[in-house]
């Protein structure tokens, strides 16, 4: 029979929809009713997500059919409210087949297939031009479906042939159709007949097709080819729509004059080819056209450069920064490096999938196929990876940044999405706009799985200053604006007689203008944004009716702007507005764009010249960057103003701010906030794409104007310091480079009333500005707070270095003294420029006093940058303390002051143990004092900007200050707000700001905010709560809690006054509850007054509950409870409802970072005296008895009925990234007023508690492998000292270590060759295991020992504690006949001490067991390998009388365990899946 859905079938792109609904149909027939409502849910959900995706709607993979249908409905994408009661007909029938066990009827799978065709219909005529009767229905019938012979239908109307066909212009009448060809369909009559290629039959059957709508047109039509659909592989029918798919996805363009989309711009031959490769199962062409006639590329100079660059970048490092303006040609410059240096697997990826286009087209236009090269991507090209890997060519393959992260080995939810990409070896992986969040932890994620170790990385940015300081001079590569002018400038002089590249390229040039002169409300002047930077987004404030709350004051903007004047403002005179045709105006926010363009259309002069082109009325999200489809909106808008004679104005955000191309824009005009360099300078050069018409004749100028002049100069100067390069001197080299710029960008501003160009030094001032908010952007951890001091050191200050790197350094290799050339020491400014000239000209040009300049000023630029590695341990230390410290917002702290006004006992705390504020200061001449005063007065302003805003606005703002300072080391923890939600929201709930995963605090685009109940909600954040977090360090904790307490308490003066209440209204409630509810104490006078400016700002006169508690880890050492009694006196006896927060996890022990004591278990005590329920997160050590903490500690909570594991998870980054702490992190509830099952034992997996279970009694009744354990063997010092007396003062504790530790090989007691009465002792020297040789009289044989047996020997440190790791090569230790006995040092425990050598193998072949290997990973959960780990890893019989056949391999032993302990097949599965394999 013929399907209902058959008109689904007719394009490639709705195929899928329509093999799902015959599906559907045959369940209906064959009765299976719950079958054809889960199927009809299916399609119906697909489309719905298509129809979204073609309204360029952002859904995530996890989005549920509901929440995409309620993004449909509210945005109004569905046109018909019967389309979206058919699709919540579908859904909830649906849904209840899937998931319940009820039987569906007849008449509801009848009724859902009824309601899937007219939406599917309605689908199609609305986004496929089809036009489907929506009447048509029949209910499919049990005979048409009966006796089927193949597992798909074909229908008539599937049995197609393919035609080619052109018009006949041999009379010249018909140009328009030269070099276009139309590819089309037509059914075909008796297959019996000859159905060859272009057989005649095939032809007649064409014909008549053509006739039939041909004829009329009086068109002479000229029939190509005929050939039957069939592909014989598959044994499916195909259509036109097939071949279309593959000359598009070819990059074949439709023709441009001629109507309709069979018709395409190719010649016969590859039309043909198009229609092979469809029944070869290709999805393109590999190679298109002749590219005989089409003129080479070459690259031009800077290009060329480019890639020379790179090619020796490469050959020192894996990462290259093209910092290349548009227009530079990155792609085409990209592509030639691929060909010049022959890679063969080259991945490209973006954030913008909307630049693939733009891709394919240079790989054709640089003749990428001519040199074998073949490309893939989702759109464009070969559309699978297996496709181009068994091309057997090399190939570039184009992949999106928001699609490599929906797979699951990133975070994203779909398993095998994107899995072969990932297997991929690839040679080189270039990211476009790398600008775009390459520093995301999901971008980063993707590249640790896409950058092998022999992998190249090559990132592309126009704009990459949040990620330019990564890169040293030797990889990185700059074009700027002011090159690209010098270039176009010096061009005739250099190349004489040949057309200059860059004619095209009009200047650029900025007007600034003063806001403030005109508007000198307060309200309009940004305290946070600068002292003088007018607050856009305050200035066109929107009220609830869309309305501007200022309108009089942005009606008297307009007119200012129009009127003629002194000030020369850009639309002042009809003149003016004519040059200025188009130009792009940048605003707040989508309401203030909507109010802007109705007062626009009503404003006298701008109403009647001009269009008002809203780019962004209908969007949802400020962030939407656009699309190509926006550009063609766009350019077809323009287009039609000017034919209707009228001049554009196009209001946006960001939308078209980026990757868009409006050749007809003159001019971008800024009135928003924006501070981010990146953003504005991507809007900024948007004018700048060349442009000529006969009408306006050729664009030479083009212009910025910037309404806020201190944010255009800061920005200006900023772009100007990343062409300098990364660590060079700012001195005339900066200078010259300044005075460059504004040659070719003249900027400026207003002065006496009328416009004058600005000078170097008012740049020059900005740029310390734009320093410092990069320094503070970073949380100090780049080179922006640094002085060029660096660059001029002497061996004095180098020995001062290496001092302070042996106190920072957290490894011994880290400890090692800097080796420096003696011969490099300091670089004075004059050397510098020298070698700065020298470094502009070609290698073979400089003399060699040039290059040794050159050398010079590299070594030393590689040696500051060690310099800033080591301060950085300093560094980044600072800026939460200068948040914190009690000081006026807006005073000067310069660093001596910011030393001075640090109490002694917080700067021991919060600075690196050694680092005193004395030796501290032999450092502060490294730091740019101008700088630092400056980052000081920023993130202070921040924080009092943030006392007029409203609590819950407060909150994300804090958070967001937050999240730029860093943690000083992989074992210190700053709790990121991200955590302390996530802890908080699993245990008392309250007021939440991320998703249900913890991961995004945006939803759609807009801030989450979502309340969670728990039992513990209404107990511990109410008004009568009292919430005390036991260890403040930053006030997030006791943040949360307040916000969640101010949620409850806002809605219910929300509801009392119907909304009528003040700003002073909701202040006075957050001060009541900071005073009434929330509680904290800190170990250190600094910690509690940042906890107190993250709750209360400057508002020095709140009442904080706020203590400092002296030597509160030593007290709580001697006397928990004493202590506990001294924190509640603090407080007046409160009684605490609940404890929270995030203890210190450890404290340094004798200066040696190395050496660690933790401390979290005191604070855990400590909390469970001050209140009956208390939740903490910590380190996890303590659940598996490991770690330092007391024994004692552990084996009570784990037996404790109160305590309650909520979360665990062993990678400790996953929940404080860029940490290290061993034995993962937990966060666990303490409830005296509950009974728990007692953890005793923790195993995290439920698989391996059951193991456990069914293996313990055989070890209580056999033992285990710790039985056999023998640990290092031990000197007899007595002995040893009479026969070595000088191994007294070289043997640790004073020479009393008895112990053969891991060092002991330095003893001069040791040798290499065996002597008499010698015995070997194994041992390690820089990481290789070694034999050494020693008098057996010195070793104490009478301690417990295996030195005569036969043993395997492990290391006692192995691997990370991950469950099912390999132990690292176990050997065995035997002491052959005549051979000296094998004792082993500290770094080894012995198993066994056997009497013959088979029951050491077949015991070694135990330990690689993955039976063994599982049973260890209960208890070693860190590196550690002690005797204790393996004792509950079962002893067994190593003799051959044992039950296990230790003859067989090592897989085959470990079947023998799995019958021996009776695992099941889940338990088996587990094991194998989780443990590594060892041969």
């Amino acid at each position: 029979m013929q399907s209902n859905f058959e008109f689904l079938n007719k394009d490639i792109l709705t195929q899928q929809y329509y093999e799902k609904a015959n599906e559907a149909e045959l369940s209906y027939v064959s009765q299976l009713y719950s079958a054809t409502l889960v199927a009809v849910r299916t399609v119906a959900e697909n489309v719905a997500r298509e129809v979204a995706d073609l309204n360029y709607l952002i859904i995530d993979e996890r989005d549920t059919f509901d929440n995409v249908l309620k993004r449909l409905r509210q945005g109004n994408y569905i046109n018909k409210d019967s389309v979206v009661k058919a699709f919540y007909d579908i859904k909830g029938p649906g849904n209840a087949a899937a998931h319940t066990l009820e039987k569906a009827s007849q008449e509801e799978a009848l009724k859902s297939l009824k309601n899937l065709y007219s939406l599917c219909a309605w689908f199609v005529n609305t986004y496929y031009d089809e036009d489907v009767d929506t009447s048509k229905f029949k209910e499919p019938k049990k005979d048409q479906y009966l006796y089927q012979t193949t597992s798909r239908l074909t229908s008539n109307a599937e049995k197609n042939l393919i035609y080619i066909q052109t018009v006949d212009n041999s009379s010249g009448n018909f140009d328009v159709f030269e070099g276009n060809q139309k590819i089309g369909k037509t059914g075909v009559g008796d297959l019996a007949k000859d159905n060859s290629d272009n057989s005649d039959y095939l032809r007649s059957w064409a014909k008549k097709r053509i006739n039939s709508y041909m004829t009329t047109s009086g068109l002479p039509f000229k029939l190509e080819w005929a050939e039957l659909a069939y592909r014989s592989s598959d044994g499916l029918w195909f259509s036109d729509h097939d071949v279309h798919y593959v000359l598009e996805r070819s990059g074949i363009k439709h023709s441009k004059d001629l109507a309709g989309k069979e018709w395409f711009a190719t010649d016969l031959e590859t039309a043909k080819r198009a229609i092979k490769a469809v029944k070869e199962g290709k999805t393109v062409l590999d190679k298109v056209g002749s590219d005989e006639n089409k003129p080479k590329i070459v690259l031009r100079p800077e290009q060329q450069e480019a890639v020379d660059k790179t090619k020796a970048g490469f050959k020192t490092g894996q990462k290259m920064l093209w910092n290349a303006k548009m227009r530079f040609g990155k792609t085409l410059t990209a592509l030639e490096l691929i060909k010049e240096e022959k890679y063969k697997k080259v991945l490209i990826m973006t954030h913008r999938p909307v630049v693939d286009e733009g891709w394919f087209d240079d790989f054709k236009k640089i003749r990428m196929p001519d040199a074998g090269y073949a490309y893939g991507s989702k759109k464009l090209g070969h559309d699978s990876i297996t496709e181009l890997e068994h091309s057997n060519k090399p190939y570039v393959y184009f992949a999106s940044i928001q699609d490599l992260g929906g797979s699951e080995a990133v975070g994203g939810k779909i398993s095998d999405k994107n899995r072969e990409l990932f297997a991929i070896n690839w040679d080189l992986v270039i990211v476009d706009e790398a600008h775009e969040g390459t520093q995301t932890e999901l971008t980063q994620n993707i590249l640790d799985l896409v950058v092998k170790r022999h992998t190249k990385e090559l990132d592309l940015s126009g704009t990459p200053f949040n990620i330019i300081s990564d890169y040293d001079e030797d990889h990185l590569f700059t074009w700027d604006y002011t090159m690209e002018q010098e270039a176009k400038s010096n061009w005739a002089k250099i190349h004489p007689g040949v057309k200059n590249p860059y004619a095209g390229l009009p200047k650029v040039s900025m007007f600034t203008f003063e806001m403030n002169k005109h508007f000198n409300d307060p309200r309009f002047v940004g305290e946070g944004l600068g002292k003088y930077t007018f607050n856009f987004k305050e200035f066109f404030r929107t009220d609830q009716n869309g309305k501007f709350v200022y309108e009089s004051d942005i009606e008297h903007f307009l007119d200012n702007i129009t009127n003629p004047g002194t000030t020369n403002y850009p639309f002042s005179t009809r003149e003016f507005r004519n040059r200025l045709r188009h130009t792009l105006w940048v605003l707040p926010g989508i309401k203030e764009a909507n109010a802007l363009e109705k007062l626009l259309k009503k404003h006298k002069v701008f109403g009647t010249e001009y269009r008002i082109l809203n780019v962004v009325r209908n969007d949802k999200s400020d962030t939407v960057l656009g699309t190509d489809n926006d550009a063609k909106k766009e350019n077809k808008a323009i287009a039609q103003a000017d034919k209707d004679g009228l001049k554009t104005i196009t209001l946006t955000v960001r939308k078209l701010t980026t990757g868009a191309t409006i050749p007809e824009w003159t001019g971008v005009l800024f009135l928003s906030n924006t501070n981010s360099a990146m953003q504005y300078l991507q809007a900024a050069f948007r004018a700048q794409t060349p442009y000529s018409s006969p009408e306006f004749g050729k664009k030479e100028n083009c212009y910025i104007f910037d309404f806020a002049p201190d944010r255009a100069l800061t920005v200006m100067a900023e772009s100007t310091s990343l062409a300098t390069g990364v660590g060079k001197i700012q001195t005339k080299e900066q200078r010259a480079r300044m005075a460059k710029l504004m040659n070719f960008l003249p900027i400026l501003g207003e002065s006496n009333q009328q416009m004058a160009p600005l000078k170097v030094d008012s740049l020059l001032s900005k740029l310390k500005r734009a320093y410092a908010e990069k320094a503070v952007r970073t949380g100090f951890d780049d080179d922006s707070i640094y002085s060029d001091q660096l660059l001029m050191i002497k061996d004095a200050d180098l020995q001062a270095f290496n001092h302070l790197k042996g106190i920072i350094g957290t490894t011994k290799k880290d400890k090692k003294p800097m080796k420096v050339d003696v011969n490099h020491q300091g670089l004075d400014e004059e050397e510098y420029d020298k070698a700065e000239k020298a470094r502009k000209k070609k290698p073979r040009e400089r003399t060699p006093e040039e290059q040794a300049a050159i050398d010079k000023a590299k070594s030393l630029k590689k040696q500051r940058r060690t310099m800033i590695s080591i301060l950085r341990g300093i560094s980044i230390r600072i800026p939460m303390m200068i948040y914190g410290m009690d000081i006026k917002f807006d005073e000067d702290v310069s660093i001596k002051k910011f030393v001075d006004n640090i109490d002694d006992i917080s700067w021991e705390e919060f600075m690196p143990k050694g680092i005193t504020k004395e030796l501290f200061n032999q450092f502060v001449k490294y730091y740019d004092a101008d700088v630092f005063i400056e980052a000081g007065k920023i993130i202070r302003r921040q924080v009092k900007e943030l006392d007029k805003a409203d609590p819950l606005e407060r909150v994300e703002k804090i958070a967001d200050i937050f999240s730029t300072f860093r943690n000083p080391d992989k074992e210190t923890v700053l709790t990121p707000w991200r955590v302390v939600n996530m802890h908080l929201g699993k245990t008392i709930g309250g007021l939440n700001f991320y998703d249900e995963n913890y991961r995004q605090p945006y939803k759609d685009g807009k801030v989450i905010r979502r309340w969670i109940q728990t039992d513990y909600t209404n107990q511990t954040l109410d008004t009568s709560s009292h919430v005390l977090e036991i260890n403040s360090k930053t006030g997030l904790y006791p943040l949360y809690a307040a916000t969640s307490i101010y949620w409850r308490e806002f809605k219910k003066m929300n509801d009392q006054t119907a909304g009528k209440f003040s700003f002073e209204d909701e202040l006075f409630l957050w001060q009541k509850i900071l005073r009434e509810n929330i509680f904290f104490v800190a170990k250190t006078p600094m910690a509690k007054e940042i906890a107190k400016r993250t709750l209360a700002g400057y508002h020095s006169d709140w009442d904080i509950n706020a203590e400092y508690v002296e030597n509160i880890v030593e007290d709580a050492k001697a006397d928990v409870k004493k202590e506990a009694k001294k924190i509640e006196g603090l407080f007046r006896n409160m009684k605490f409802d609940v404890v929270i927060g995030n203890p210190p996890y450890q404290e340094e022990v004798a200066g040696k970072r190395s050496s660690q004591r933790s401390i979290y278990y005191l604070f855990m005590k400590l909390s469970f005296e001050l209140s009956d329920l208390t939740t903490l997160i910590t380190p996890a050590r303590f659940l598996s008895d490991a770690g330092d903490t007391p024994s004692s500690f552990n084996k009570e909570i784990l037996n404790d009925p109160h305590f309650k594991i909520i979360k665990f998870e062993k990678n400790a980054e996953k929940i404080f990234p860029r940490t290290d702490i061993k034995g993962g992190i937990v966060i666990s509830i303490y409830d005296k007023s509950k009974q728990f099952e007692p953890v005793k034992l923790f195993i995290p997996f439920e698989e391996l508690k059951s193991i456990y279970t069914k293996v313990l009694p055989s070890v209580n009744e056999n033992g285990s492998l710790t039985d056999i354990i023998y640990p290092a063997n031990k000197f007899n010092l007595e002995k040893l000292y009479n026969l070595y007396p000088q191994a007294k003062s070289q043997i640790s504790s004073h020479g009393k270590e008895r112990r053969l530790q891991s060092n002991i090989f330095k003893l001069k007691a040791f040798h290499s060759e065996k002597q008499e009465n010698d015995i070997a002792v194994c041992g390690v020297i820089k990481n290789r295991r070694v034999i050494e040789y020693i008098n057996q009289d010195v070793i104490d044989l009478k301690f417990k020992n295996n030195i005569k047996g036969y043993k395997v020997l492990v290391p006692k440190s192995n691997g990370s504690g991950t469950l099912g790791e390999q132990v690292s090569s176990p050997m065995l230790g035997s002491p052959m006949l005549g051979s000296p006995m094998l004792g082993y040092t500290y770094t080894f425990i012995g198993i066994g001490n056997f009497k013959n050598k088979l029951s050491a193998e077949n015991c070694m072949k135990y330990i690689k067991t993955k039976f063994a290997r599982v049973m260890l990973g209960v208890l070693k959960i860190t590196q550690d390998n002690t005797p204790e780990k393996w004792r509950l890893v079962p002893l067994q019989d190593f003799t051959s009388n044992s039950e296990i056949d230790w003859t067989r391999p090592v897989h085959e032993i470990d079947q023998q365990l799995y019958k021996k302990y009776d695992l099941s097949q889940d338990e088996i599965n587990f094991i194998e899946t989780k443990v590594q394999a060892m041969d």
